[in-house]
């Protein structure tokens, strides 16, 4: 039996791009027979000053994990919510989502959109956490130096943009990377599109990540 699991999720409770309310989107998920998802909401400089001017770093992060707490609800002994990011530097419009953060994590960890991906993959490398670069191939993004991530998205679902994801595919045997694919979910038309598979159902983000990390995953590609 495999389980599937969402890597790539948003809430409108956060991501002011999403559609779809957390609890919703869990609904969606589990009557699309997925066992679990990753919110993954937007989590950038430009995020926290639009959304929460004026508002001090822990409001800020308590009103970012909302989308995650309110999807929370939602979670039964068959279903898994976990916390992630996608998490983006000032330096660029690359985008990253990262797998093992936890809410300390987040409430401790002031001014990380402002580091390099350089500096961060030293901070990740510490608290245990995996570094995948969202469709990095889209048009706006750049090519991560391989030393600064663990693996990269090679199917991403969204409709509305072109991850040119064959382009991911290929660059990412040409490094050995941790590959993962994801519906980029934030409207109806993304449910399902993507996901990643385990033998076994994973309970929490760490679970989660040690499954990735294993390589016995199987990923979810149309």
């Amino acid at each position: 039996m495999k389980y599937m699991y969402e890597a790539h999720f948003h809430t409108s409770d956060v991501s002011t791009c999403a559609r779809i309310s957390a609890g919703e989107a869990v609904e969606l998920y589990k009557n699309a027979g997925y066992s679990g998802v990753v919110v993954t909401d937007h989590f950038s400089t430009d995020c926290f000053d639009n959304k929460y001017p004026g508002k001090n770093w822990k409001e800020k992060i308590d009103y970012f994990l909302r989308g995650y707490h309110n999807a929370k609800k939602h979670e039964t002994s068959d279903f898994s919510v976990m916390l992630g990011i996608e998490l983006r530097f000032d330096e660029n419009d690359n985008d990253y989502l990262v797998y093992g953060v936890d809410e300390e994590f987040l409430y401790n960890s002031e001014g990380i959109t402002k580091m390099t991906a350089k500096q961060f993959k030293k901070l990740a490398e510490k608290n245990q956490l995996t570094v995948i670069q969202a469709h990095p191939f889209r048009i706006d993004s750049n090519i991560t130096n391989p030393r600064y991530i663990d693996g990269i998205e090679i199917y991403n679902g969204n409709k509305r943009h072109d991850s040119s994801n064959n382009m991911a595919e290929i660059w990412a045997k040409k490094h050995g990377f941790i590959t993962t694919s994801g519906s980029d979910f934030h409207e109806y038309e993304d449910l399902a599109r993507g996901g990643v598979s385990f033998d076994r159902f994973v309970s929490d983000i760490k679970e989660f990540r040690a499954e990735l990390l294993s390589g016995r995953c199987e990923l979810k590609i149309p």
